[in-house]
């Protein structure tokens, strides 16, 4: 069971609307998400699937209902398009990607979630503040 948690700074912080600096070298500020979710093309199930992380209590979701979010079943599905959604914000944020032994796309929600496998090959992403900021200020949220 893997565990990624990438801040710079261990334990809980207090979050701000106006997060101005880089609190890990992959997370992006506010700035950089807004910039990066107003440049992309986005379909509507991975908007549906920013949407239910964002609202999701605590900011929590795992990769199966992500996919039961846009229709699907499986884990592996969820996260695997999630992560190809993350790889679009990441490049247009030019965020780089958390050096890992996971898969890319896997790699790729680093920039939006912190992550934890669980027993299963599920992942549970507890998504960045930054990110949930960028889309309120972009009304996806």
């Amino acid at each position: 069971m893997q565990n990624m948690t990438h801040r710079e700074t261990p334990g809980a912080r207090a979050y701000s609307t106006q997060i101005t600096h880089r609190t890990g070298p992959h997370i992006g500020r506010v700035e950089d998400y807004v910039r990066a979710l107003r440049s992309i093309d986005m379909s509507s199930c991975e908007r549906d699937m920013l949407r239910a992380h964002a609202k999701a209590p605590g900011r929590e979701i795992t990769g199966n209902q992500l996919a039961n979010t846009i229709g699907h079943f499986g884990s592996r599905i969820g996260n695997r398009k999630y992560g190809k959604l993350a790889q679009k914000i990441a490049l247009a944020a030019e965020l780089p990607m958390c050096k890992s032994d996971v898969s890319d796309y896997l790699m790729a929600v680093f920039t939006l979630a912190d992550g934890e496998q669980q027993n299963s090959e599920d992942w549970h992403w507890v998504k960045h503040e930054e990110v949930v900021e960028a889309l309120k200020k972009t009304r996806i949220v």
